[in-house]
C-alpha cells in the first residue's frame, strides 16, 4: 500500500476494521523500497553501528546520494515465501533467476518504474537507466548497492589498478563506481540483462575508462570456465543473497573466483533466517566478519577471505 493512498471503504467492511489484524499484518511485511530525492547537500549515508558519545556519524564523501528513483533494499521471501511471487508483475520469466527479488504485487512499485536513477559518486554524476517493464527488479537500483558504493568511496579500500569482479550487477552502479575509483572491473550478470547493463556502463564512464570495465555473462555455478580461477583482488556483491536455491551455486562461484588474497565484500539487508544461513555456509569456507553497518538503511557489509589469509581493514 502506497503512502497517502487510503483503502476503499469496502476493505474495512471485509476486515471489520480489527486493529490487531492490521498491526500484525504490517509487522510481517518486508521493508518497502524507498523513493528518494536528489538532496541539495551531502547526507550522512553511512552511519556507524555505535558512534562514540558526542561524535557525529561520518559523512559520505559523495555529494548527492539518491535520485529520481533511488530505491530501497531488496526484499526476500523467507518466512513469507508463499505470499511473494518469484518474479514481479510485468517482468519476464527468464528474469526470475537474475539479480531479482520476490516482491508482493503493488508493494511500493510506483517509484521503481521510474526510467532513471541519479547519484553522485567519485566526483561524477551517475545517471542510470532503469527498465522495470522489461527486466523487473533486475533493472532498478537498491540500497545495498548505494551503501557499498559509498563505503568504497570513503577510501578505506584502495581500488586503484586492482582487479575486481561484480556478481549480479543489475543496473551496474557498483561496477561503474569501482571503475571510477580506479579498478579494472568485470561486471557480470545473466545473459538477459547484459544489453541493458552494457548500456548503463558505456553511458556513465568516460571513453578513456571504457577498457577498464568489461561486461560479461556469468550464471553462478555454470560459466566458471570463462573466468580464470583466483584471478581477482576483490569480489563485490550487493543484495545477491536472497534465493536459497542459489546458495550452493553462489558459494561455488565465490570459491572459484577467490585466491588466498582475494577479498569478498557483500552488502545486504538481513531479513530472514535464510539470509543468515548463507552467511553460515560462507563461514564454512571463508573467514567472514562485518566491516560496516548503515543503521539508516539497515544495510550490513561483510568481508570474507579464505581462512589461511585474513587481514583486517
Amino acid at each position: 500500500m502506497l503512502t497517502g493512498v487510503s483503502p476503499p471503504a469496502s476493505f474495512f467492511r471485509v476486515f471489520h476494521f480489527r486493529p490487531h489484524f492490521f498491526f500484525s499484518f504490517f509487522l510481517s511485511l518486508p521493508p518497502r523500497p524507498v523513493v528518494g530525492l536528489l538532496h541539495p547537500a551531502p547526507s550522512p549515508l553511512l552511519a556507524p553501528r555505535a558512534p562514540p558519545p558526542g561524535r557525529a556519524p561520518p559523512q559520505a564523501p559523495g555529494a548527492r546520494h539518491g535520485g529520481a528513483a533511488a530505491a530501497g533494499g531488496r526484499a526476500g521471501s523467507g518466512a513469507l515465501a508463499g505470499a511473494f511471487p518469484r518474479r514481479l508483475p510485468g517482468a519476464p520469466r527468464e528474469a526470475a533467476g537474475m539479480a531479482l527479488v520476490p516482491y508482493a504485487e503493488g508493494w511500493g512499485l510506483q517509484g521503481l518504474r521510474s526510467p532513471w536513477a541519479t547519484y553522485r559518486f567519485a566526483g561524477r554524476t551517475v545517471r542510470l537507466r532503469q527498465d522495470w517493464q522489461r527486466l523487473g527488479v533486475a533493472a532498478v537500483v537498491w540500497d545495498a548497492a548505494v551503501v557499498l558504493c559509498a563505503y568504497l568511496e570513503m577510501g578505506s579500500i584502495d581500488l586503484r589498478d586492482r582487479s575486481v569482479i561484480e556478481l549480479g550487477a543489475g543496473t551496474g552502479l557498483l561496477g561503474i563506481v569501482a571503475t571510477l575509483l580506479g579498478a579494472h572491473v568485470t561486471i557480470t550478470d545473466r545473459e538477459a540483462a547484459l544489453e541493458f547493463l552494457e548500456s548503463n556502463v558505456q553511458a556513465n564512464l568516460p571513453s578513456e575508462l571504457h577498457p577498464r570495465a568489461v561486461v560479461k555473462e556469468l550464471t553462478w555455478g555454470k560459466d566458471l570456465g570463462n573466468f580464470p580461477p583466483g584471478a581477482f583482488d576483490f569480489v563485490l556483491g550487493a543484495d545477491i543473497i536472497y534465493l536459497e536455491e542459489t546458495f550452493g551455486e553462489l558459494l561455488q562461484t565465490l570459491e572459484h573466483l577467490c585466491s588466498e588474497q582475494t577479498v569478498i565484500l557483500l552488502s545486504c539487508r538481513i531479513r530472514y533466517e535464510r539470509d543468515n544461513k548463507f552467511l553460515k555456509m560462507l563461514k564454512g569456507h571463508f573467514s567472514v566478519y562485518e566491516v560496516h553497518y548503515d543503521s539508516s538503511k539497515d544495510i550490513h557489509i561483510y568481508k570474507a577471505q579464505r581462512h589461511s589469509h585474513k587481514d583486517d581493514f
